[in-house]
């Protein structure tokens, strides 16, 4: 089993906020399980079990898939952090356009961590044990 600190920790990890400084740990950790529910979909082939329960994850995460749904965890707070009203507001009430370049800026961000992201889990995906994977094995041998 894998409890959800574990990562939480590789979450808060990759950022420098203090959203949660003056939050109850138990609202924090509330809002962390949004975040990590929210991320969850995102990380298409897992090579073990994803199902969890209120405590952690029924099966035993390794480093990678910890470091993936972690950096996944990111993309979704970023993603909240960007799309708030007090950044949207403006785009709808004022003439000049700074905002607008602000969340255009941010939204790239927020592009360039999912492309991250994505590329952690790519390589995930073609390694077996922290090796790549032999695709020759799945060549046929009578090849002429």
């Amino acid at each position: 089993m894998t409890p959800y600190q574990k990562v939480y920790d590789a979450f808060l990890a990759r950022i420098l906020e203090d959203e949660w400084e003056n939050w109850l740990i138990d609202e924090a950790k509330a809002d962390w399980r949004q975040i990590l529910e929210a991320s969850l979909p995102w990380f298409k082939f897992p090579r073990v079990s994803l199902e969890h329960d209120e405590n952690g994850f029924s099966g035993e995460l390794g480093y990678v898939e910890i470091q993936i749904i972690a950096n996944f965890m990111k993309c979704e707070w970023l993603n909240r952090c960007i799309m708030t009203w007090e950044n949207v507001k403006p785009l709808y009430t004022e003439r000049d356009f700074s905002q607008a370049n602000l969340i255009d800026k941010l939204q790239k961000l927020l592009e360039a961590e999912r492309k991250q992201a994505k590329e952690m889990e790519s390589i995930y995906y073609r390694s077996r044990n922290g090796k790549p994977f032999n695709f020759g094995k799945l060549a046929s041998q009578d090849v002429k």
